[in-house]
């Protein structure tokens, strides 16, 4: 079956995204909006993710663990993990990663942990948008050591997708997926033999998208997705 999904979306943990987009709310939303399966994928962290998932219980909507690290070049990818406790545990390490400078939410927004049905958790102190101590392959190997899978964001987009902070793209078959902005060009070569994702990578409620993008899966599960995912790899 044809499973509708967005999977690039920031809760009000990050502080770009939208106080209003609490993982409730952002769940809720994608049910409305047709979707059967998302990925919370917030800066650096991943404390949200367990309140998504319980969202997604209530509103029958699957939620992959997920995370988007910066690399020490500024380069956004993605992580995408099997399990709550691979993704907490690789978050845990991500943010101990990040320079220690606090948040002003005056200037950047708040970080907001939402947790009880999207009760207050809580705020995260270290400034989450700030890029880590973590190289791109660094980043890869974390990961993949938390077994989960890297996927570049928004490759053509700005300094943060990878060929604005790197240059280039690695040639195969490191990234065999990636994820590509639409509306923006993208060189051929760089998505030549690559998996592609399309994605919102919403900050706002009403960015979330639609029934504009899915993927082939046998049944509705985050591990079935994680498994698409893989095979995708190759």
């Amino acid at each position: 079956m044809d499973v509708f999904c967005d999977l690039h979306l920031h809760s009000c943990l990050s502080p770009c995204g939208d106080d209003e987009m609490t993982p409730w709310n952002l769940v809720g939303m994608a049910k409305v909006n047709g979707l059967d399966l998302i990925a919370l994928t917030d800066h650096n962290t991943t404390r949200n993710v367990p309140e998504a998932i319980e969202a997604g219980k209530e509103y029958g909507v699957v939620v992959l663990p997920g995370m988007e690290i910066t690399s020490k070049e500024e380069a956004h990818i993605l992580g995408y993990f099997p399990t709550l406790e691979d993704a907490m545990a690789a978050g845990e390490e991500v943010y101990s990663c990040l320079p220690d400078i606090a948040n002003d939410p005056s200037l950047f927004g708040n970080q907001l942990i939402k947790t009880n049905g999207d009760e207050d958790g809580g705020i995260l102190d270290k400034l989450l948008i700030n890029a880590t101590s973590l190289s791109v392959d660094e980043v890869e190997k974390l990961v993949q050591r938390h077994n989960g899978i890297a996927v570049p964001a928004h490759i053509n987009r700005g300094h943060n997708g990878m060929i604005g902070a790197l240059g280039l793209m690695p040639f195969l078959p490191q990234f065999p997926i990636v994820e590509v902005a639409r509306g923006i060009d993208c060189p051929a070569y760089a998505t030549k033999g690559r998996f592609q994702l399309h994605s919102s990578d919403a900050h706002r409620l009403e960015d979330i998208q639609d029934q504009v993008f899915s993927i082939p899966m046998r049944e509705l599960t985050a591990a079935a997705a994680f498994r698409f995912l893989k095979m995708m790899c190759g």
